[in-house]
C-alpha cells in the first residue's frame, strides 16, 4: 500500500502474512521523499510496532507535526543540523547529559534501523519533512542531511489518514489496552 504521493511524500508499507512470528505482524515500511524510498533496499520490520510508534502522540511528530515558523523557514542543511542538535544534543553539544528534544522526531523505526532519520514540522499551513542518515549504522554515528520536502498540511493529513485507515485494526486494538 502506498499512502501519499511518492513524488513528494509517501509511506510505502505492506504486511506480509507469511512473515508473521508469534503475535507480531512483519512486513515492510519505507518513507518516500522526493521520489526516493528510504531505506533504499527492501527490509523486513515489525510493522505493528512501527505503526504504533508513528501514531504515538507523546513521542512522534508524524501524526501531529509541531509548529515552528522560525525553524520551518531555515534552509535545508541548516534546518537539518538544528533538528539533529535538538534531538541528539549529547553528540553535537559536547554535553553527554543534555536533554533531548523529540518534538520534531517522526519515529520511523524501520527506516531508523537502516540509519535513516526523519523530522517533521509545520508552519501552520504546510508541513516539512527532512531526512538524513547516519554515516555509520551504530547509534553514535553522525547524521548527514539527505533531502527535505514541503507539502501542504492538507496533503500531509490525507497521507496520515490513509495510513491510519489501513492500520486501523492495529491502532484501535492498542488503544483499548
Amino acid at each position: 500500500m502506498i499512502a501519499g504521493n511518492p513524488d513528494t511524500f509517501a509511506v510505502i508499507t505492506e504486511k506480509v502474512a507469511n512473515w508473521r512470528t508469534d503475535s507480531k505482524v512483519s512486513g515492510m515500511l519505507h518513507v518516500c521523499i522526493n521520489g526516493v524510498a528510504y531505506p533504499r533496499k527492501p527490509r523486513a520490520t515489525d510493522v505493528e510496532s512501527d505503526i504504533l510508534c508513528l501514531f504515538d502522540e507523546r513521542t512522534s511528530a508524524f501524526s501531529h507535526p509541531k509548529v515552528s515558523r522560525k525553524l520551518f523557514d531555515m534552509k535545508g542543511k541548516k534546518l537539518f543540523k538544528r533538528l539533529r542538535e535538538l534531538r541528539f544534543p549529547q553528540y553535537y553539544s559536547g554535553d553527554r547529559y543534555a536533554e533531548e528534544d523529540c518534538r520534531y522526531d517522526a519515529v520511523f523505526i524501520g527506516p531508523a534501523s537502516a540509519g535513516y532519520h526523519v523530522f517533521v514540522l509545520s508552519d501552520g499551513q504546510n508541513v516539512r519533512l527532512v531526512i538524513g542518515r547516519r554515516k555509520k549504522r551504530k547509534h553514535g554515528g553522525r547524521l548527514r542531511y539527505i533531502d527535505d520536502v514541503i507539502i501542504t498540511a492538507e496533503e500531509y493529513q490525507r497521507t496520515v489518514n490513509r495510513l491510519y485507515l489501513f492500520y486501523r485494526g492495529i491502532l484501535e486494538t492498542s488503544a483499548d489496552k
